[in-house]
């Protein structure tokens, strides 16, 4: 029977190996929630039986109009505090009239969100829209949310993906408003409604949310097959592949929580919802946190009180900490990541696992961002050593900006050459012309040159460089590793000397995971790199070797990567530029830091946004760092480079003769005064305006 089958799946373990932000993860991917901002369509208020009442109709472009229902102790002045706030979240018979005390409820703690705005919260409830909108008759007594459901399930979705996209609608809605601190906001959810909550405070991305849950606790197999009583819409399908419901509640650790159960209650088995509850309990132990757990003599209900002294405690003693501002946050959105998953999927399937399609489609949607041919590689490390072995640098002098990565002048060693290196200029960080020629003069067997796009700018000090190295017949490899989309004088990085490297590590502006370009104008230099990146075979599906080559291949899984993410780069590069306008605009007046100023030429697609400290301030770079991660939660970026290539041990212990040339101060006053604030796409402007408050209470 079927039967055995379903209980042979539901005693499959779930792979517990996830850590809580992969479970967020998974819940994330398989909910699909389609993310689309609630608009308040129509608003009006009352003032009845001691609290403030507003009736919204809700607007979504996804589901449409929907009603809603805000409650609040009326303020005695105009200008009164902003009070805690809880999204309310009803079971799937509740009735939103109900929940808000409009009509009489038909029993005592139906009317949670009345309740909890009479004990000095702000509440907001909705209608979940899973009741009335079928028509009776062709229903024939089947239940209107199991048929959604296995609607939704049809399109790839699911029911619980749907009500729980409403829900953070909604709870962006009841933050935003006026009577509302947006800090101290709260979930509380009932049955299905509890299934909702959790799943929104899995999603919000406020890792601190309190969460209040009623009457749904248990396994997914002891509800859904020897109860019985588990409903679609309060499951995400193939949850229970990754992870159990106890483990769900356990990955908001250390997020206030309270679970309620009752051992009346016919949906659940009490033994079931307790050792669940034990679950939760030790996993919130390991992390140093408490969850709260009431076992209760009721029924499938709600103890009013217990959630009431639950948010008193946790949003009435002041303003919670907010989500850290980290240095960098590498962000796919659900569809984005399915595509990746699909793309991986065909690679695997066709058993085609490098230099296959997705390598191919790679270096096609990079062409427009090099303006030449491209050849994928497995990195930008690789990508330079390449380059410079096709012209041949062994045994001659390359030279390279002082301040660069390690890796720009380490490819060069691989690749056989000496090293020596060349002062910046700190207009646009390129290259200093003047600098350039005296090595030039100094170095008359110099193979290379490698000017580097330091923080996505290509400097207008690029051209003279170019100038001296054509007069002298000295070939140009531009180290883009952090350029990619950036421009001079509306020509893309890359494209000016005879190679780009372009480098697609995670911290990059574009990403794949591991991974490297070259871009050329020369179909014979691309096909060079082709035959280098593949252990040096004389041609393609060749078993002949002409050179000695390397595994610089780009796999198919890493192209994966990097096909969506430059699906998306356009958006990607605006986002970074308007980012980089709002810091310029909020740092205006912002004592003890300057914002460095990108030359008018300069398209800089801002893979850092770089800021100089007073050089006379009290405060050294170190110290502000710490100050703003421990005081703030603000950490800053890395900088691009606080050590220049002459001070690392492997260059200064040789001796070799690499610093000639000069002290480079512009380079060393460079390293020593410059910071580089977070700047990502996903960064929004509240966490942008944090970032520069912290700055601002820290500098002098």
């Amino acid at each position: 029977m079927q039967l055995r089958h379903l209980r042979r799946l539901l005693a499959t373990e779930p792979d517990l190996r996830h850590t809580r932000s992969g479970v967020r993860a998974v819940v994330e991917r398989l909910a699909r929630v389609e993310r689309a901002p609630l608009a308040v369509a129509d608003s009006t208020a009352s003032v009845r039986d001691g609290l403030h009442r507003e009736r919204l109709v809700l607007h979504s472009p996804v589901r449409g109009s929907f009603d809603g229902t805000l409650l609040a102790p009326p303020d005695p002045a105009p200008d009164a505090a902003p009070r805690p706030a809880v999204l309310v979240l009803g079971g799937k018979n509740a009735r939103l009239d109900q929940l808000t005390g409009d009509v009489p409820p038909d029993h005592p703690d139906r009317n949670v969100a009345e309740q909890l705005a009479r004990a000095g919260f702000v509440t907001l409830s909705f209608d979940h829209g899973i009741g009335g909108g079928l028509d009776a008759g062709r229903r024939a007594g089947r239940d209107e949310g199991t048929l959604l459901a296995h609607a939704f399930a049809l399109t790839g979705h699911s029911l619980l993906g749907a009500l729980t996209g409403d829900a953070l609608g909604a709870l962006d809605v009841l933050a935003a408003h006026p009577r509302v601190d947006p800090l101290r906001v709260g979930l509380f959810g009932h049955s299905l409604g509890a299934a909702v909550a959790l799943h929104t405070a899995l999603l919000s991305g406020h890792r601190d949310l309190p969460l209040c849950a009623a009457s749904h606790l248990g396994t997914y197999p002891a509800l859904f097959e020897r109860l019985l009583t588990g409903h679609e819409g309060a499951v995400l399908p193939g949850i229970l592949e990754y992870a159990d419901l106890p483990d769900l509640y356990a990955a908001l650790a250390p997020a206030p929580l309270q679970l309620q159960y009752g051992t009346a209650d016919s949906y659940l088995d009490p033994d079931d919802a307790r050792a669940a509850a034990d679950a939760v309990r030790e996993t919130y132990a390991s992390t140093g946190a408490e969850a709260e757990v009431h076992e209760l003599d009721m029924g499938h209900g709600t103890h009013v009180g217990h959630a009431t002294d639950f948010f008193t405690r946790t949003l009435a003693g002041g303003p919670r900490l907010e989500t850290d501002v980290p240095a960098q946050r590498i962000h796919f959105e659900v569809d984005e990541r399915r595509a990746v998953l699909d793309r991986v999927d065909a690679a695997l399937a066709s058993g085609i696992l490098t230099q296959g399609p997705q390598v191919a489609r790679f270096e096609e949607l990079a062409r427009p961002w090099t303006g030449t041919g491209t050849a994928a590689v497995a990195s930008g490390s690789a990508a330079l050593e390449i380059a410079l072995r096709i012209i041949g640098v062994a045994g001659r002098t390359v030279l390279v900006p002082v301040n660069t990565f390690f890796a720009t002048a380490a490819a060069a060693v691989r690749a056989g050459a000496a090293v020596r290196f060349v002062d910046i200029e700190l207009d646009g960080l390129g290259m200093d012309p003047d600098a350039l020629r005296a090595a030039l003069d100094r170095h008359p067997d110099t193979a290379a040159v490698l000017p580097v796009h330091i923080g996505g700018i290509v400097s207008p000090a690029l051209d003279p460089a170019l100038d001296l190295c054509r007069r002298r017949g000295i070939p140009v490899v531009e180290d883009a590793a952090h350029a990619f989309g950036a421009t001079l004088g509306g020509r893309p990085a890359g494209s000016f000397g005879r190679f780009g490297a372009f480098s697609f590590y995670p911290t990059k502006v574009a990403v794949s995971g591991e991974g490297g370009l070259l871009s050329a104008g020369s179909a014979d230099d691309l096909e060079q790199v082709r035959r280098w990146r593949d252990h040096g075979k004389s041609a393609q599906g060749s078993t002949l070797h002409d050179r000695p080559g390397g595994n610089w291949r780009l796999s198919e899984l890493h192209a994966a990567v990097g096909t969506v993410d430059l699906e998306r780069f356009s958006g990607t590069l605006a986002a970074r530029r308007a980012l980089a306008a709002r810091y310029d605009v909020l740092l205006a007046d912002v004592p003890g830091v300057r914002p460095h100023a990108v030359p008018a030429a300069a398209g800089s697609n801002y893979y850092k946004y770089l800021a100089y400290l007073d050089p006379e301030g009290p405060l050294d770079r170190p110290l502000l760092k710490k100050l703003l991660r421990e005081r703030h939660g603000v950490a800053l970026a890395g900088e691009v480079y606080d050590h220049l290539l002459c001070d690392h041990p492997q260059f200064a212990s040789r001796r070799q003769p690499s610093a000639v040339g000069g002290p480079f101060e512009r380079a060393r006053w460079f390293a020593r005064h410059h910071v580089a604030l977070p700047l990502y796409p996903s960064l929004t402007e509240a966490e942008q305006v944090r970032v520069v408050a912290a700055l601002r209470s820290e500098l002098p």
